[in-house]
């Protein structure tokens, strides 16, 4: 018999959260010739779906409808508006419902947060968007987030990161189920990566953090931004503000939630990623630009926060 896939989507749901994930599943079904999968969209309650860009969906189902026989996976697409529906607890029993009599559950995008509303992912592993993963991390502290990842399988459990990563989980699913010589087939037809090279923090705009904290920190911070190529540390920046390197690491510990280090470290990657889009200079030039005193160090700070090189990223992002 077919697998049997549902994807939940709420009113304003993103529409390639829903769209994405079921053209993999459908040209899975067209390499093999015959339904390996059978496709469902559920709605909450009314079966005409408004997405966020209005375009319309007619579900198949509801989620109050009587659970079927056999269910292979059910996955909840992200929206813009996922906010409405956080404290709905009738909604959270019917994902409960359909979650545990399903062999596979999960999330696309913020689809993450209904799932840890329901009470579903405590004490497991899972992604979201960028944009939302501290808040997830925040409001529901055992769960654990994996920000940088574009999906994540924990046992039944399966989150993508956001939007277009629902392609990625759907074909990381696909491979799981039919084998990797149909995955990448189907991942060539799609013109997609079969396995997307770093993670989603490489597409994240939150690199270069806000001033924030005391004043005194807002002072250092600014100072540090407007020269960045200067051979910063822990101790110059301790300096600059007349405090012990201990009283600053506490600080930014205190303030930002992260030691002067991985802070500068963030803003210097940053900055060389903007220099990287534009494509004006050579790695080494942008290396020094960037306060780094080589090409090896920069690129070690990119696999670490970005899980790419900079010349991967240049190659992907650059104007």
């Amino acid at each position: 018999m077919p697998k049997h896939i549902i994807i939940l989507a709420v009113p304003g749901v993103q529409l390639l959260d829903v769209s994405g994930p079921l053209d993999v599943f459908a040209e899975a079904n067209q390499q093999r010739g015959r339904e390996v999968y059978k496709l469902s969209v559920m709605s909450v309650a009314d079966p005409v779906i408004v997405s966020s860009s209005g375009a319309r969906l007619l579900a198949d189902l509801t989620l109050d409808a009587p659970l079927p026989d056999a269910l292979d996976t059910f996955l909840i697409a992200g929206a813009p508006v996922l906010d409405n529906y956080l404290s709905d607890e009738k909604l959270h029993e019917n994902i409960c419902r359909w979650s545990h009599h399903a062999q596979r559950f999960g999330s696309v995008c913020s689809g993450a947060m209904l799932l840890a509303a329901a009470g579903l992912i405590n004490g497991r592993r899972v992604t979201t968007h960028w944009t939302v993963a501290e808040r997830l991390h925040q409001e529901y502290p055992q769960v654990s987030v994996e920000a940088d990842a574009i999906f994540i399988a924990d046992g039944e459990l399966r989150t993508a990161a956001g939007v277009t990563s629902g392609l990625d989980l759907a074909l990381n699913m696909v491979e799981e189920d039919l084998g990797r010589e149909t995955a990448l087939v189907v991942a060539a037809q799609l013109v997609m990566f079969f396995k997307r090279p770093g993670g989603q923090l490489q597409f994240s705009r939150h690199g270069q953090a806000s001033l924030s904290g005391r004043s005194a920190l807002q002072d250092v911070q600014r100072w540090v931004l407007n020269s960045l190529d200067q051979p910063h540390n822990v101790q110059s920046l301790a300096t600059h503000m007349g405090i012990s390197a201990r009283h600053i690491t506490r600080l930014f510990n205190q303030e930002l939630n992260q030691s002067p280090a991985e802070w500068l470290e963030q803003q210097r990657v940053f900055y060389a990623r903007q220099l990287l889009e534009a494509g004006e200079l050579a790695v080494k030039q942008i290396a020094a630009e960037c306060g780094f005193s080589s090409v090896d160090i920069l690129r070690r700070a990119f696999v670490r926060q970005l899980s790419v090189t900079p010349s991967q990223y240049q190659k992907h992002h650059s104007s």
